[in-house]
């Protein structure tokens, strides 16, 4: 199992960090129900983009300010892109999943509901990380979407919702597309099971708790909701208890299952001693995968439209002619760099060649970090909150040497 690294990190950065408020702290919804229009975890509304007359649509400048290798197949370029918006400054890593000793994973805490600095989560052969999913920040702190590790396995998922996602399959390749979690249990394969280590159990559903969860806190999982709710325990493969009162925390050993409004009713009828058991799975062959919000290009077309809000973005796309991943950080809410609209987003991934891209968590939780000669970690980015956000899961490339070929 991963440790957590309490890791020296180093804020690089080609103009001076400029300190924000930290949106983490306030001005944010709570609970995981985000402002409708919120396209980051913190639900801070952006900045408006102004609009372009027809006659100034011209592409962006595009300014190298460094560039340098990271790592065998890791390529790193900080940019900035001038036009008639203003500037906006950019960190690139193009990745060759196929050179040898490279992978990439997911990065997570000890539980799912937590969260931590993405560079206390890597492992000590990773030499780039950035922030993943969105997740749930005034709350439980846990991912929204669907997650796995190459060590520990499914980590959460949503049958329905929040499927838009990256991943590597067992053969090495990266996909972007929907992913889903299926949960069934072995004894009672009727009962629909809608989520697993999700923030919050759906209204009418049941949602299925893991170890990997960690300790489940009274009814937040159930939005706060104290009628119509019931919790079911499970431990060494059977049911020690199913009440309808939860308690004030409830460290999670087994398997716990949470049932709202119907889901509830479908519960009661467990009995103490039952045996019951659990399988998830997803709907592709995954080594590692994680979510994002929405899809920023599906096969070279820009899929999303928004032109108004301007946040720090971060985001993944797929080149499949060279076989390249695109890792992408933009800073925003800063006086040097304005962010992007989501459809300038797409717009910059069509430029730099990708057919796919997913957008990932961005405002405050954006972050690229790289790994120094020294074997430090440098921050490249500018986080806006000033500093790096503690957030629930992020991306990691790794390098192992390969082993030297046999003498003779």
């Amino acid at each position: 199992m991963r440790r957590l690294l309490t890791a020296a990190v180093v804020l690089v950065s080609a103009s001076a960090l400029t300190v924000a408020p930290s949106y983490a702290d306030r001005n944010a919804p709570t609970s995981h129900h985000r402002a409708p229009d919120s396209q980051t975890s913190d639900g801070v509304r952006g900045e408006r983009a102004l609009p372009v007359p027809k006659a100034l649509r011209t592409p962006d400048v595009w300014t190298t300010l460094q560039a340098y290798p990271v790592a065998p197949g890791v390529n790193y370029e900080q940019f900035t892109l001038t036009g008639p918006r203003g500037v906006t400054r950019g960190q690139l890593m193009r990745i060759n999943p196929a050179t040898p000793g490279l992978g990439l994973d997911l990065v997570e805490g000890r539980n799912v509901a937590s969260r931590h600095a993405v560079a206390d989560m890597m492992d000590p052969n990773a030499v780039v990380g950035i922030n993943g999913d969105f997740f749930d920040i005034r709350d439980t702190e846990a991912p929204l979407g669907v997650a796995k590790d190459r060590q520990r396995g499914i980590m959460n998922g949503v049958q329905s919702g929040w499927n838009s996602a990256f991943w590597v399959d067992a053969a090495g390749v990266p996909h972007i597309g929907d992913l889903y979690a299926d949960a069934v249990l072995r004894q009672r394969p009727g009962l629909d099971v809608t989520t697993v280590n999700s923030p919050s159990v759906r209204r009418g559903g049941v949602g299925l708790y893991t170890e990997k969860w960690g300790t489940l806190a009274g009814y937040r999982v159930v939005d706060g909701h104290r009628h119509g709710v019931r919790m079911v325990v499970v431990r060494h493969g059977r049911v020690v208890s199913n009440r309808s009162r939860f308690p004030a925390s409830l460290r999670v050993r087994d398997l716990v299952l949470v049932g709202r409004g119907r889901g509830a009713g479908e519960l009661a009828r467990l009995r103490a001693g039952q045996r019951l058991t659990a399988n998830v799975s997803l709907s592709e062959d995954v080594a590692m995968a994680v979510t994002g919000n929405e899809f920023v290009l599906r096969d070279g077309r820009r899929v999303a439209r928004d032109d108004v809000d301007l946040h720090p973005r971060t985001a993944i796309g797929i080149d499949h002619d060279t076989g390249q991943i695109l890792l992408l950080v933009l800073d925003g809410r800063q006086s040097f760099s304005r962010g992007a609209t989501m459809k300038e987003l797409g717009r910059l991934f069509q430029r730099l060649g990708a057919e796919d891209a997913l957008n990932l968590d961005g405002g405050g939780s954006s972050i690229m970090l790289a790994r120094q000669a020294d074997g430090s970690l440098a921050v490249l980015n500018s986080p806006s909150d000033g500093h790096p956000r503690p957030v629930a899961n992020g991306l990691e490339v790794t390098y192992d040497p390969p082993p030297p070929p046999p003498a003779g």
